[in-house]
């Protein structure tokens, strides 16, 4: 043989190595797939048997509240017709009528009304004093 003839031997010897290793290869993660699958499908499985579990407890939940303590509310109310009917027993009380005039307003308690009410009062004193003794002086004339 020849140096060509060994030298391709050799290299499709590699070769084949080369495919048989790659074929093991392809085979083993073919293995592995399948495994992550169904570990994948029991997963998913599990995945539905918890959200149907979880279904049928939400469907019969009960919510039980406790009865409400409405005492200090019926004492409100009892408290307020009490009052109402007091005050409807009273009876209505008697309207005085008042006529009053008034210089300086109850309500009003400022100096600043205080002087300008003083300053009028003088101004109508001096001005029907005027008209008084305009009135004598034009009698006496007449």
């Amino acid at each position: 043989m020849d140096l060509n003839e060994i030298s391709i031997k050799e290299i499709l010897e590699e070769v084949l190595e080369q495919s048989e290793k790659t074929q093991k290869t392809i085979e083993n993660l073919e293995r592995r797939l399948a495994d992550k699958d169904n570990e994948l499908k029991t997963l998913i499985e599990g995945n539905k048997e918890l959200i149907a579990s979880f279904e049928h407890k939400y469907e019969t939940i009960e919510v039980k509240a406790p009865q409400p303590d409405l005492s200090e509310v019926n004492l409100a109310i009892f408290r307020g017709f009490v009052g109402i009917n007091q005050t409807i027993e009273k009876g209505p009380k008697p309207i005085v009528r008042q006529i009053r005039f008034t210089l300086f307003p109850e309500q009003v308690r400022t100096p600043e009304y205080y002087h300008v009410m003083m300053r009028w009062l003088v101004w109508v004193l001096l001005g029907s004093l005027f008209m008084v003794l305009t009135y004598l002086l034009i009698n006496k004339r007449i």
